[in-house]
């Protein structure tokens, strides 16, 4: 199967998986957002930012070296495990003990039993690591698909009864526990993995300079993507600490589950091609040039809808959220872009140099969000400061990775994007016209006019240029519904 094929088989499944996730997630979210307060919001959200700390450590990189590496045996794999199994017994207990920190850190007793009920959720979410890299060095796309909607489904039932019952956060942790722990048994049934006798380190040490710089690179990005929270809960509140997690939820969604459609595949399809950089630049391009063609747009209509799409979503509670969602609106498309190019670096084989990059990244990022929460004190100014770090990282990284590490043209690969920017401006113009002389009342009735006709703006503007695209696709589909019909 040629590589173009594999990308797009692979990124089919994985986009029936995380949109069907998109939509679960949505509706959940705006459920849970009409009977919880910014504040609880905002109590999960602390404890969050130290999971995802956790979940770094429970990795150390093994994932992506499992995947990148071909020549472990199955001895080597069950070693791996098992070193595994006791690095998340210790995560767990440690996230358990330091509930009793992280209440002594912001001030409150709630995040104890909080934090010790949660290290169930980080033992098993570290546990699954290898079964879940397996299926994916496999490239069993379908099947993890199917086991994160069966996850979501089910948990998302869940915590949505939980939360009518007036349980008020805990609805989102018991979510957390569970769909951790089902998501881990199902990976580790399906991927087969067994428990060899004996225990040795030749595994590990087949995958420790991979592993290692991409655990060093995991890392250091995690302070890049969370020191905000961590800052915002400690000196603005729980309060603005909720209001800025739903903004930056808000405006992961499409980064999250665009580009996260297209990435899962692209390491594990393009590891083999290591040895000729040419054909990885080539496919990236197109990788590339999906992610802008939809990421540009998407950015404006953020931009210009950030009011209607919180009122709709969180409920009119929660339009102090509008502000932070239209400033991180604008850099949609450049964290989209930027959060493929991970792994091209680890298909390359560089972890070296993406955690490199990922120093430079995280110094700028930290610098920007202590500018704005200490500095200007504000939660739209730091929304703009992280912007404008996510535009310098996206430079600098890109023509590292482009023109030192696969030896191509950096002004072809923004040449990609550029192409993409006279849709932008054509869309600016129209919703901006939309804005200012459309007389719609501030109400649910308005907005949704209005709503709607930036929504039919925006899709009468991408098929206006991307016609003969969406027709062929459209063609395309038609054309295999009809094949599977007569047979």
């Amino acid at each position: 199967m040629r590589v173009d094929q594999e990308i797009k088989r692979g990124t089919f499944f994985v986009f029936i998986s995380k949109y069907s996730n998109i939509l679960i997630g949505l509706v959940i979210n705006s459920i849970l957002a009409r009977f919880l307060s910014p504040n609880e919001y905002g109590i999960v959200g602390v404890v969050t930012v130290f999971i995802t700390f956790f979940s770094i450590l429970g990795d150390i990189g093994v994932g992506t070296a499992i995947v990148q590496n071909r020549d472990l045996t199955r001895k080597d794999i069950s070693d791996i495990f098992k070193i595994n199994i006791l690095l998340s017994t210790c995560l767990g207990l440690a996230f358990y003990l330091l509930s009793y920190g992280i209440a002594w850190f912001y001030e409150s007793d709630v995040y104890i039993r909080i934090g010790q009920m949660l290290s169930i959720s980080v033992f098993f979410s570290s546990l699954s690591g290898v079964p879940r890299s397996l299926l994916m060095r496999e490239k069993s796309f379908k099947l993890l698909g199917g086991i994160e909607i069966i996850a979501s489904v089910t948990t998302g039932v869940l915590v949505v009864l939980l939360a009518v019952k007036g349980y008020s956060y805990y609805s989102i942790i018991w979510r957390s526990i569970l769909s951790n722990i089902m998501i881990c048994v199902m990976c580790f049934y399906f991927s087969k993995l067994r428990l060899l006798a004996g225990f040795g380190f030749d595994g590990f040490r087949k995958i420790a300079r991979y592993s290692g710089f991409q655990f060093a690179f995991n890392f250091i990005n995690y302070f890049s993507r969370n020191l905000d929270n961590i800052l915002i809960g400690k000196f603005m509140g729980n309060q603005n600490l909720g209001i800025y997690s739903q903004s930056y939820q808000l405006m992961m969604y499409p980064v999250a589950n665009l580009t996260h459609v297209i990435t899962p595949v692209l390491h594990p399809v393009l590891a083999r091609y290591v040895d000729h950089p040419k054909t990885i630049f080539e496919e990236y391009l197109k990788v590339v040039n999906i992610l802008a063609m939809l990421g540009i747009p998407i950015s404006v209509f953020v931009f210009f809808s950030s009011t209607e799409i919180v009122y709709f979503v969180l409920g009119s509670k929660w339009m102090e959220v509008a502000p932070v969602l239209q400033i991180f609106g604008a850099s949609i498309w450049l964290q989209m872009v930027n959060s493929s190019g991970g792994a091209i670096f680890q298909s390359m084989g560089r972890t070296d140099k993406l955690f490199k990059m990922g120093i430079l990244s995280t110094f700028t990022t930290i610098s920007a969000t202590l500018l704005g929460i200490l500095y200007f004190k504000s939660l739209t100014m730091t929304a703009l400061c992280i912007s404008v770090a996510i535009a310098a990282n996206f430079v600098i990284v890109y023509y590292v990775l482009i023109n030192r590490i696969l030896g191509a043209s950096f002004l072809r690969f923004l040449k990609v994007i550029a192409k993409h920017l006279k849709l932008a401006a054509v869309l600016t113009l129209l919703l901006y016209l939309t804005q200012v002389f459309g007389d719609f009342r501030q109400d649910n009735a308005g907005l949704i006019y209005l709503s709607l006709i930036k929504s039919a703006i925006l899709a009468i503007t991408f098929l206006a240029f991307h016609f003969e695209m969406v027709m062929g696709l459209i063609k395309k589909v038609l054309a295999n519904v009809a094949g599977r019909i007569k047979s």
